[in-house]
C-alpha cells in the first residue's frame, strides 16, 4: 500500500514543481512592472552673461593744465617801476600787476590834448567864416580833417598811457614771473604767466583707433570718466569732456583730448602734475546693449510669438522662459537690449526641447559677453 502511494506521489511531483516555478515567475514580473523608472535629467549647454562693455574701460596717463593761461606783457618798452607780486599769489580781474615809468607817455598825452583843443577851436572859427562866405569850402574841409587827425592822436596818446599798466585779464594765480622790478623791459617781453584757477584741465593722448569713440563721448554712460592725481591717488574726481583735437599730435599717432573739472578743495592741484584718467571708450549705441547672445539661444514662443530665452536657476536646477527685446544681428550674435541681466545663465543649445520648470543639468559652464 505504501509502495502504491509512493508511486502516485512521484507522478504528481513534476506538475507541482512547474506550478511553483510559474508562480515565482509571475510574481517577479508583477514586481518589476510596479517599479517606476528614474526620470532622465536633460543636460544643457549654458552661457553666463557678462558686461558687454567690460572691456571698454581704459586708463590713460594724463597731465594737469590750467583751464586758461596767459603770458602777460607790456605793449611798449619802458622802465619797470612797480612790481610787487610773487608766484602763487591769487589776483582779481582788473588788478594792476605791474607799472612802467609813465612820464613820457603823460607828456605826449598833454601835447596831443593841446593839439586837439587848437584844432577844435580852429574848426569852429572856420565854420563861422564859411557861413559868412569869407573862406572857401576847401579851407573848411582842411580844418575839419585836422580836427579828426588831432582827435585820433589824442586817443592814441591815451592808449599809450594805459599801456604803462599791466592788468589782470581774469581772476587767477600768478604761475611764473620772468623779470624783476626796476628792469628795462621791451615791448611784448613776457613779464608773468597768469593761470585761471577756478577750473583745471586734464589732458590725455588718445590713439587714433579710439579717437572717434572719444569724439562721440556718451554723457549717459553708466561709467563716467574720473581722474586720480598722483599726489592723492585714493581720491577720484568726475570730469567732463571739454574739447578734442582733430589733428594728430606732432611726432605721434594720437590725438589730444581735454577734460575739465572744478579745482578740488580737498587737495591742491597745480598745472603740470601727473594724473590718471579712467573712462569708458565704448560708443553710445553699445552702451544700450545688455548682451550679445548666439542665435541658438533665442526662440519664438508659440502662444504669442514673442522672442524668449531660457535661463537656468542654479538653486532649483530648473529652467525658466524670459521675454527679450532684440537689437541688430552681428557677426558675434544677436544683440539683446532688454530682458537679460549680467550674471544670468542662458541655455544656448537645444532650447526647442525645453518647457517651463524643466529639471536640467549643466553640460559645461562657459563665460560669454
Amino acid at each position: 500500500m505504501s509502495h502504491l502511494y509512493g508511486i502516485q506521489f512521484m507522478k504528481h511531483l513534476p506538475t507541482t514543481l512547474s506550478f511553483i516555478v510559474l508562480t515565482s515567475v509571475l510574481a517577479g514580473c508583477s514586481a518589476e512592472s510596479i517599479e517606476t523608472p528614474a526620470p532622465t535629467v536633460r543636460p544643457v549647454k549654458l552661457l553666463e552673461v557678462t558686461d558687454v562693455n567690460a572691456g571698454s574701460i581704459r586708463v590713460f596717463p594724463a597731465k594737469v593744465a590750467a583751464t586758461r593761461q596767459a603770458d602777460l606783457a607790456f605793449r611798449l618798452s619802458g622802465h619797470l617801476v612797480e612790481f610787487a607780486f610773487f608766484e602763487g599769489q591769487h589776483v582779481k580781474k582788473g588788478t594792476v600787476l605791474a607799472r612802467l615809468d609813465s612820464r613820457d607817455a603823460r607828456n605826449t598825452l598833454l601835447n596831443r590834448e593841446a593839439d586837439y583843443e587848437l584844432a577844435a577851436a580852429d574848426f569852429k572859427r572856420k565854420g563861422e567864416l564859411l557861413r559868412r562866405e569869407l573862406i572857401s569850402q576847401a579851407e573848411y574841409d582842411t580844418a575839419q580833417a585836422q580836427l579828426k587827425s588831432s582827435q585820433a592822436n589824442l586817443a592814441s596818446a591815451q592808449d599809450q598811457l594805459s599801456y604803462t599798466e599791466l592788468k589782470a585779464p581774469f581772476d587767477g594765480t600768478i604761475a611764473k614771473i620772468s623779470i624783476d622790478n626796476y628792469q628795462m623791459v621791451q615791448a611784448n617781453q613776457s613779464i608773468l604767466v597768469l593761470q585761471k584757477d577756478r577750473n583745471i584741465d586734464v589732458v590725455i593722448q588718445v590713439p587714433e583707433s579710439l579717437a572717434s569713440n572719444i569724439a562721440r563721448f556718451n554723457p549717459n554712460a553708466v561709467t563716467q570718466p574720473t581722474v586720480r592725481f598722483t599726489t592723492n591717488p585714493e581720491l577720484s574726481f568726475p570730469v567732463k569732456l571739454k574739447e578734442h583735437a582733430t589733428q594728430v599730435t606732432p611726432g605721434t599717432q594720437s590725438y589730444e583730448v581735454v577734460f575739465t573739472l572744478p579745482q578740488p578743495t580737498d587737495i591742491n592741484i597745480l598745472p603740470g602734475m601727473s594724473a590718471e584718467l579712467t573712462m569708458d571708450v565704448s560708443n553710445s549705441r553699445l552702451s544700450d546693449i545688455t548682451s550679445v547672445l548666439p542665435a541658438s539661444a533665442i526662440t519664438k514662443r508659440d502662444t504669442d510669438g514673442q522672442n524668449i530665452i531660457w535661463t537656468f536657476d542654479a538653486d532649483s536646477g530648473k529652467v525658466h522662459s524670459q521675454v527679450v527685446t532684440l537689437g541688430k544681428v552681428t557677426t558675434n550674435g544677436i544683440e539683446v537690449t532688454q530682458g537679460v541681466n549680467v550674471g544670468d545663465k542662458v541655455v544656448v543649445a537645444g532650447v526647442q526641447y525645453l518647457v517651463e520648470e524643466l529639471q536640467v543639468k549643466p553640460l559645461r559652464w562657459q563665460r560669454g559677453v
